[in-house]
């Protein structure tokens, strides 16, 4: 058991801390003093050189616009998610004040940007279709939720509220609204309903639903100050790439563990051990190697990817899907799709990119972690008589909850950071039109392209916070209970 040592005891104990001073004092000078030095150049405008003076925050108002309300909005999204796992006067005061006070702030800036309405305001024909359209969307969901759900159960009315926020959604869009904007409105509206006495005393689970629509009115508050703010275009926009890429990666890592069970799954130890041994030898080889392969794959003329498309029909599919969905003409009939060239399918590319999605370092790791489970688990298992449907859900992926958590803090950090591949392929340009221009790029280019070193600075300033909020986000709500 460790020992805590008092100050008191401090002094029969110095010594031992002299072991541990190196290491404290080459982390201190290698890690700290760079963020720190980064931190303090945020505010200069600097080259990285010899131009280095005092600008105050321009740097921040150029990538932020007005950044009082994205300070104001960031303290209430952490305090939030700080004290939601809480039930106490302050936790409620900040759910109430996200759930309402942010969509508020949302829309005040989609009115201020001039966004709230559509091209054609007004009640109109038109209009009817949309109202119709959302009812029987919504009926379709309600009567869903009442097959599904029995006559006892007491979730049905939290259930309701998703075809109610659907159908406020196509209500207010029929009048002409904007959709994003009145989706925001439906979310603002759901949560007075939320915190109206009378109303929300018959929904079970209260807290948790108060905070998944604060959540979601956050989240809507920071994509409208991100995207109609006043800030950097540029890296805003590289932010919505982001979010796409981090979202098919949270899907990519279904096949690592899919892959991990199968192999434990072997009774042949033999067997075992060649398949493992099977998933290191890639890890040898450079990566420039698995770059150059994979761009060969979706090279249009002679790669494998469009010749597979074709000879499985998928691409006659493709070419009728893009005349009836208005694509505007990226995939042609005789015309073959420049995969990495076309601003419409790089990021299609760059989801499709390392397919089956067999992460080598993450099935090894699972794999750790399953074979942590005691044969006597199984055991039991097999005696109630679980399936291997119900092994999986019951028994393995809970108890490498762990290690899903693990890889997926590093996956979310990696990939905000991540510029390398997108570098090597496209140069400081981004890729067709800039449309993979992500802000560790952008960062790269403005250091060391375009010499403005300490609005680089600024940037991994805001990459900084953003991923604390995400992997905090990660260790509140994805607890592991074994």
């Amino acid at each position: 058991m460790p020992r805590v040592v008092t100050v008191r005891a401090l002094s029969n104990y110095w010594k031992i801390y002299l072991f541990v001073l190196p290491s404290v004092l080459l982390v201190a000078l290698f890690s700290y003093y760079p963020a720190v030095s980064a931190m303090f150049h945020a505010f200069y405008r600097w080259n990285g050189e010899d131009i280095n003076y005092f600008i105050g925050d321009r740097n921040f108002h150029r990538l932020l616009g007005n950044y009082w309300p994205w300070i104001a909005v960031y303290v209430l999204f952490y305090a939030t998610l700080i004290s939601s796992a809480k039930d106490n006067l302050l936790s409620r005061l900040l759910l109430l004040a996200s759930g309402i006070l942010s969509p508020l702030i949302a829309i005040a800036v989609l009115l201020k940007a001039e966004l709230a309405f559509s091209k054609i305001f007004g009640f109109s024909p038109a209009s009817v279709g949309i109202l119709v359209t959302g009812a029987v969307l919504a009926g379709i969901l309600y009567a869903s939720i009442l097959i599904k759900c029995d006559r006892d159960d007491a979730n049905k009315r939290a259930y309701s509220l998703m075809p109610l926020g659907l159908f406020i959604l196509f209500l207010i869009r029929s009048l002409g609204f904007d959709t994003v904007f009145a989706g925001i409105v439906s979310i603002l509206i759901l949560g007075i309903i939320l915190w109206m006495p009378r109303l929300s005393a018959k929904f079970p689970n209260l807290s948790t639903i108060r905070s998944f629509q604060s959540f979601t009115a956050l989240s809507f508050c920071f994509w409208a100050l991100a995207s109609h703010g006043g800030g950097d275009v540029i890296l805003w926009s590289g932010f919505g790439v982001i979010s796409i890429l981090i979202a098919f990666n949270v899907v990519k890592m279904i096949p690592s563990i899919l892959t991990a069970v199968v192999i434990n799954r072997l009774k042949s130890e033999k067997m075992n051990y060649f398949y493992r041994v099977l998933f290191v030898i890639p890890m040898i080889i450079p990566g420039m190697v698995y770059l150059l392969l994979w761009k060969f794959f979706f090279e249009p003329n002679i790669g494998i990817f469009n010749q597979i498309l074709s000879s499985c029909g998928i691409m006659d599919a493709l070419i009728w899907l893009d005349v009836k969905l208005d694509w505007g003409g990226v995939f042609k009939a005789g015309v073959q799709p420049v995969w990495l060239g076309n601003e419409s399918l790089v990021i299609p590319a760059f989801i499709i990119w390392g397919f089956p999605w067999v992460g080598v370092v993450g099935v090894l790791i699972y794999l750790a972690g399953l074979q942590q489970i005691d044969k006597s688990v199984y055991e039991a298992a097999d005696i109630d008589g679980a399936g291997p449907i119900q092994k999986f859900f019951n028994i393995e992926l809970p108890l490498i909850l762990t290690q899903v958590r693990i890889n997926m803090v590093l996956m979310i950090i990696g990939t905000i950071q991540s510029y390398s591949f997108v570098l090597i392929l496209f140069g400081t340009d981004g890729g067709p039109n800039g449309k993979l221009m992500i802000p560790g790029l952008y960062m790269f280019r403005s250091a060391f392209r375009e010499g403005y070193a300490g609005y680089a600075c600024a940037i991994g300033l805001i990459l900084f916070f953003f991923i604390l909020l995400l992997t905090e986000f990660n260790n509140r709500y994805l607890k592991v209970d074994k």
